[in-house]
This record gives C-alpha cells, structure tokens and sequence, in this order.
C-alpha cells in the first residue's frame, strides 16, 4: 500500500480580468452588424453574445432583444444601443 506524492505544478500567474467597458461593448456590438445595415437582428446578437462569451448565445440575444427593442421591431437599432449595452454590462462579461 504505496501512496504516490505528486508534486503540484508551479501555476502560472493569473492575468487581471476586468470588465468590459461600454466602449467596449458597443466596439463588440458594432462590429457584430455583419451586415452593415446599422441594426442588429437576433442572429447577429447571438454571435455579439457568443463572442462575449456567454454560456448560452441564443438566450443572452433574445433577452437583449427584449430589453433594447423598444419598438418591437426584431432589431436593435442606434436608437435602441444604448438600452443593449446597459444590460449587457450589468451581466459583466470580462476581458479575457
């Protein structure tokens, strides 16, 4: 009955995360309008939230479709980014 030692591997250092900024997020956003008619559609939200990294992209698109559309159009427009980027900071998606 040997018991074996393992020796724990020295750790890397941690790099400081941080949370995104609204400038940030609104780059990420920005970018994410793939087709480059200045509204986001549920499609392209989804992959705004997936590069943010959230678990679940469809389920973080459709929520912020729900909180920015104010007009219940199926778009975030430049009217509506603003009310985007409030909810997607309150879920502090970090710098990784």
């Amino acid at each position: 009955m040997g018991f074996e030692v393992k020796k724990n591997k020295p750790r890397e250092p941690k790099l400081p995360v941080s949370q995104l900024t609204k400038v940030q997020l609104r780059a990420i956003f920005m970018e994410s309008d793939i087709n480059k008619d200045g509204v986001l559609s549920k499609k392209e939200l989804k992959q705004a939230f997936g590069r943010l990294g959230a678990l679940i992209p469809a389920f973080r698109a459709a929520r912020g479709l729900h909180h920015a559309d104010a007009n219940h159009d199926g778009v975030v427009d430049k009217d509506e980014l603003d009310d985007l980027i409030k909810y997607a900071y309150r879920l502090g998606y970090k710098v990784a």
